[in-house]
């Protein structure tokens, strides 16, 4: 099926490398960011119209389906959390204008996971209001990186709204207790909300492993001088005397941290891939730090804008591991050593990637407890986290984007292949009545 679409907030077009894919034609994308604008022609062969809140509705051309990131560092528990006082907030509300005056079949929205929470629950009450409101009907879940092939462990919320005529609405399915089910019981109770129970791609099997992404030669400049290595490794050494004995908790095995009563699971998964103003590491909300003690599966920690993270090989933990000739441990600011973290600094053998953020720059140690090389990710490698094909980066490396630019698009950008596995079920609605 062919179908038209808008892009706001575009960054480096995530959203279009999943939706051309699928016979999607963008008939309008908007970004601010003069760098991402040069990817954005780099990659598209198109310009974007720039600053959305300069275009009037009715200039948008008619579309079946509008997206967009809108930006979440109002939203984000890294930044102030001033949701709509902050005026980044407020370009929520571009997309509702423009969907009220277009009236497209469907919106496709995504953004950072604490935007169910902020402020009590209150801003995704209005979002979602605000989406019923303007003519459509509306579901939400939170869908994690790791599960569709991209070895990070990025949670984020995407709302999808579809035009009322075009659904028959029904109250949410709402099972368990976590923030998803808790937002949608709240929700369902407000008035005029319309929902519906969408597809949503299932999440059960982590399918790619950080060392499945890395890259076979990586120049020098991206390592640590041996004395920044020794001082992390030190670190870790240090922060693995501190663990407790394992305390059996249901069919888990639980770490508990004498110091800070932090709980491990053994999943292996790392942890998302965010952006955050201010230099500040996106803190995961009602989600344990993840320490593996058997032998690893490899899946990257988050990538974040502001971060580039890495890895840790090595048999490190004495006895809590099987023996691996060789580790890949993720390491969350490896070129800032004085950096206040906020959990671990190191991932256990194949666990995913830290998130990525705009600013700082997540690494990897490689190598056998206790000797380990300890690298920056590269930016092709961040891109390959969110789902980019290689021959995309290349293209923007020909284009002379920096590094410094690369990383922080690539830790602002939507993961395409969780964009992919929704597009898939969504367009389809697109023409149903």
């Amino acid at each position: 099926m062919t179908f038209t679409y808008v892009s706001l907030f575009s960054g480096v077009g995530g959203f279009e490398q999943a939706l051309n894919k699928l016979g999607g034609k963008c008939v309008m994308a908007s970004e601010i960011d003069k760098y991402a604008n040069l990817a954005y022609e780099t990659l598209y062969g198109h310009e974007t119209v720039g600053d959305i809140t300069k275009v009037k509705a009715v200039d948008v051309p008619d579309h079946d389906l509008l997206v967009a990131g809108f930006p979440c560092q109002a939203f984000s528990v890294a930044g102030k959390r001033l949701g709509f006082e902050d005026t980044r907030g407020t370009l929520f509300f571009e997309v509702a204008r423009i969907a009220s005056e277009k009236q497209p079949n469907a919106l496709l929205l995504e953004n950072v996971k604490g935007l169910i929470s902020h402020d009590k629950g209150k801003t995704l009450d209005t979002i979602i209001q605000t989406l019923c409101d303007i003519g459509y009907t509306v579901g939400f879940n939170v869908l994690n990186s790791k599960y569709f092939g991209v070895p990070q462990n990025r949670e984020r919320i995407f709302i999808i709204a579809i035009r009322d005529d075009l659904i028959t609405p029904e109250p949410w399915k709402i099972e368990g207790i976590n923030v998803v089910a808790k937002a949608k019981r709240r929700i369902a109770q407000l008035d005029g909300v319309k929902t519906f129970n969408f597809d949503w791609p299932p999440q059960t099997e982590v399918t790619t492993r950080l060392r499945d992404i890395l890259e076979d030669n990586v120049d020098e400049k991206y390592y640590l001088s041996e004395e920044k290595t020794a001082k992390l490794v030190a670190q870790l050494e240090q922060r693995e005397k501190k663990v407790a004995e394992p305390i059996i908790h249901g069919n888990l095995n639980h770490y508990g941290n004498d110091q800070m009563n932090r709980v491990y699971s053994t999943d292996g998964i790392a942890p998302t891939i965010t952006v955050v103003s201010g230099g500040g590491r996106e803190q995961k909300i009602a989600e344990p730090q993840i320490e593996q003690f058997t032998k690893g599966d490899g899946i990257s920690c988050c990538i974040d804008a502001n971060y580039t993270k890495g890895t840790a090989p090595g048999n490190v933990g004495k006895g809590r591991r099987t023996h691996v000739v060789e580790e890949v441990r993720p390491v969350l600011t490896p070129d800032r050593l004085e950096k206040r973290q906020n959990g671990r600094r190191f991932k256990d053998d194949g666990e995913e990637s830290f998130t990525l953020t705009a600013q700082d720059r997540h690494g990897v140690a490689i190598g056998q407890h206790p000797r380990y090389r300890i690298r920056k990710l590269t930016p092709r490698e961040c891109f390959r986290l969110q789902g980019f094909p290689d021959s995309e980066f290349d293209k923007l490396v020909t284009a002379g984007i920096s590094n410094s630019q690369l990383y922080k698009m690539a830790g602002n950008a939507v993961t395409v292949n969780v964009v992919e596995a929704i597009a898939k079920r969504l367009i389809p609605m697109l023409t149903e009545k």
